[in-house]
């Protein structure tokens, strides 16, 4: 029997945060020391007056530099679809009704394969400010600078994190089952493994975060995984995007929808929790897997 909603509220987790969460420091070593030579003879440029004629130099002695260029500039693209002009004059453009702007000023810098003059990406990044940042000595040293760019950056991919925490934690329930089992599953493979017709609940691809056969009546057990540390309209989706999903599995021979969520972050949706409680049989939280519910389906 499924617990009462009001005790899946109360037991939901404060926190799956580990200490080590909040930067991934060895990836950001790992992407410094791609480029970190490139940087130091990027910091030649540090306080030069003439810095474009400067710059136009070091690049033609060292073009493998500009491989190194877009970090500073805070992203990991080698390719930059622009507007050739700052965002005010593209603005005051379509302001006075000059509306090809977009279509005229449209470039591509590539920063791998060079496909303009060494002058032209000099002008780009003057004009992007970052060569007014080195000639103004406003960063000592563009490693430093670096890194912290990449621990900025880093700190973006936290939500996914706590998406592979949480897939982390019920893939140790999963293993004490003792069963054969898969991640990140395709429908149509999961379909081609188990004799299953998953492709039948749509046209699009769907991956399951976990899949695998129940010991207990042989059924295909197709899972998701979920927790939301914060409010936010994620939840609300989620919920109803689930209920759908579950809706369409029912009518699927031999197969359970699983659903593990948890998290505080469905505290201001808990209606829309409920109603996913209420449709999805088998809608359970870490608090269920330590109790052993996984045994039991």
């Amino acid at each position: 029997m499924k617990r009462e909603f009001s005790d899946i509220i109360k037991g939901l987790k404060n926190s799956i945060t580990p200490t080590d969460f909040f930067v991934d420091y060895p990836k950001v070593y790992l992407n410094i020391k791609d480029y970190e030579r490139h940087l130091n003879l990027l910091n030649s440029l540090i306080g030069k007056e003439n810095i474009e004629e400067e710059f136009i130099d070091l690049i033609s002695e060292y073009p493998e530099i500009m491989k190194s260029i877009p970090i500073l500039l805070a992203t990991h693209e080698t390719k930059f679809n622009i507007i050739n002009v700052p965002a005010m004059i593209m603005l005051d453009n379509i302001k006075n009704r000059n509306f090809n702007i977009i279509d005229e000023q449209y470039i591509c810098y590539d920063f791998i394969q060079l496909n303009h003059p060494i002058e032209d990406y000099a002008e780009f990044l003057r004009k992007s400010g970052l060569l007014g940042l080195l000639r103004d000595k406003k960063i000592k040293n563009l490693v430093d600078y670096a890194i912290g760019i990449e621990v900025g950056m880093d700190t973006n991919a936290r939500k996914s994190r706590s998406g592979q925490i949480m897939e982390a934690i019920v893939e140790e329930y999963i293993k004490l089952l003792d069963v054969p089992y898969h991640c990140q599953m395709k429908n149509s493979d999961i379909d081609k493994e188990y004799g299953t017709n998953l492709c039948s609940i749509g046209k699009a691809t769907k991956k399951f975060d976990f899949v695998y056969k129940s010991k207990n009546d042989n059924k295909i057990i197709v899972m998701e995984v979920n927790y939301y540390a914060k409010q936010g309209s994620k939840p609300n989706e989620t919920a109803k995007s689930y209920i759908e999903l579950n809706n369409k599995i029912k009518g699927i021979e031999n197969v359970k929808f699983v659903f593990i969520t948890d998290g505080k972050g469905w505290l201001p949706s808990r209606d829309n929790l409920e109603d996913a409680y209420d449709e999805i049989e088998h809608l359970y939280t870490i608090e269920d897997l330590e109790s052993g519910i996984l045994e039991k389906i």
